[in-house]
């Protein structure tokens, strides 16, 4: 099989190898700068896979799409749903953004990035529109007034600071960590390559808007923000900005030339999109979190998290996983996840195999985690929710020496919006009857 050459290119030509999302790439001649400038933006997201020829590798994409660029390679990963569905699941109940063909109508090979930034600078529009949030910050400074607490024991070390003592104060600013983040985020998107104008414009002016707003601390911005009645507003705003620093802030600037990397995980933003969605409708009935950890045993030394996990006012009713790819054969097996390892999967990274029984066991990765964490909450049902399956699972499966049933439900992202919202409708309906 004959490699695609990379290294004998000129200076300022570059392949350019598209791929889908969950799918590998022929063999390709990388040079070795390359390869490591692609691991060090691609990390995880995108693998490369040795092959008999030491020069050329195999480009293994994974559920992150977007484009990875290094000097005289780059890998565009495009999703397998129409570009549309994927800012409707970015923009999810914001009614503040309009899905028409100012979205959807994108072109060329920015189109995912500029629309992904599109989506999430509207959001910040939208939550920022009249005001920043403000709160109370703890502040020591020094000051030739009294103001607040006289911090006694500094002047005591320090007298000849007397004529102006340091004080702690609260004070009531625009310099709170929800204004960090989304302030951080637009940072990263108004550094990002290959912006249309227009979208450049709107984050130079909604950067303008943070004014009196410090620099993030990288640390702080890792911290979940607890949500309260007071920043509810930035909710959606703040999800959408910690999926743009993560995707627009892949860098490698080693080298004469740089790199960088634009990405966005598809079976997030499907969790995220589905949890909006079912959290809009449910709601005041039954309340939906995200991301809930759960104790498998009476100790709690066994835990997991659910995907989405439906509460009412007596409990916890209802645990749904989310799945984006569901049994899907072109879908790349890794070493030590349940799907290769329930398929009798050796050390190597090996497609799934075209055969009923695997399909079966892929299946099963799926059903078998929802299934033990309804179990431990001593649930009757659990659901799956899936955008794309190459065989289709029953609407409900039975698990025998248990009285748990599985559910499954489709989500198909090549609808629509009005059908898909239909169809999001009929899973609320579901919900509600599964939860009693």
């Amino acid at each position: 099989m004959t490699a695609l050459a990379v290294g004998a290119l000129a200076p300022d030509e570059r392949v350019r190898l598209t791929l889908a999302e969950h799918s590998r790439s022929e063999p390709v001649r990388v040079p070795s700068s390359a390869r490591r400038a692609l691991f060090s933006v691609g990390s995880d997201r995108v693998r490369l896979l040795a092959t008999a020829d030491p020069e050329a590798v195999v480009v293994e994409t994974t559920s992150w799409v977007g484009t990875v660029s290094v000097p005289g390679f780059e890998v565009r990963i495009v999703p397998r749903v129409p570009m549309a569905s994927i800012f409707a699941m970015l923009g999810g109940q914001d009614a503040s953004i309009a899905w028409g063909s100012e979205t959807s109508d994108f072109a060329g090979d920015g189109e995912l990035l500029d629309g992904s930034a599109l989506v999430v600078l509207r959001a910040v529009e939208a939550a920022t529109r009249r005001g920043l949030l403000h709160g109370y910050r703890t502040r020591e400074e020094e000051s030739s007034t009294l103001r607040g607490r006289l911090l006694v024991d500094q002047l005591a070390r320090r007298p000849w600071t007397v004529g102006a003592p340091v004080c702690r104060f609260e004070e009531f600013t625009s310099d709170v960590v929800e204004n960090h983040l989304l302030r951080a985020a637009v940072v990263r998107v108004l550094g990002a390559p290959g912006l249309s104008p227009q979208t450049r414009r709107l984050a130079v002016e909604l950067l303008a808007r943070f004014d009196g707003v410090a620099d993030a601390d990288p640390r702080e911005l890792a911290l979940e923000i607890p949500m309260t009645r007071l920043n509810a507003h930035y909710e959606h705003a703040m999800g959408l900005a910690r999926l743009a620093i993560d995707g627009f802030s892949i860098r490698h600037d080693a080298g004469e030339r740089g790199a960088n990397a634009f990405l966005v995980d598809v079976d997030l933003v499907f969790l995220r999109f589905v949890a909006t969605e079912l959290r809009a409708r449910l709601w005041p009935a039954h309340r939906v979190e995200q991301a809930e950890e759960l104790a498998l045993d009476d100790a709690a030394s066994l835990r997991a998290t659910a995907d989405i996990l439906v509460r009412d006012a007596s409990g916890p009713r209802l645990v749904i996983g989310t799945r984006y790819h569901l049994g899907d054969d072109d879908v790349p097996r890794r070493t030590g996840d349940p799907l290769h390892l329930m398929t009798g999967g050796g050390r190597d990274t090996a497609r799934t195999p075209r055969d009923p029984a695997a399909a079966v066991a892929n299946d099963a990765a799926a059903f078998f985690p929802v299934m033990v964490q309804a179990a431990s909450l001593d649930l009757d049902a659990a659901l799956v929710v899936y955008a794309h399956a190459r065989r289709r699972p029953a609407s409900r499966i039975r698990m025998p020496a248990t009285r748990a049933s599985v559910h499954s439900w489709h989500v198909d992202l090549d609808a629509s919006w009005r059908e898909l919202s239909d169809g999001l409708d009929d899973l609320a309906a579901h919900v509600r009857r599964l939860c009693g």
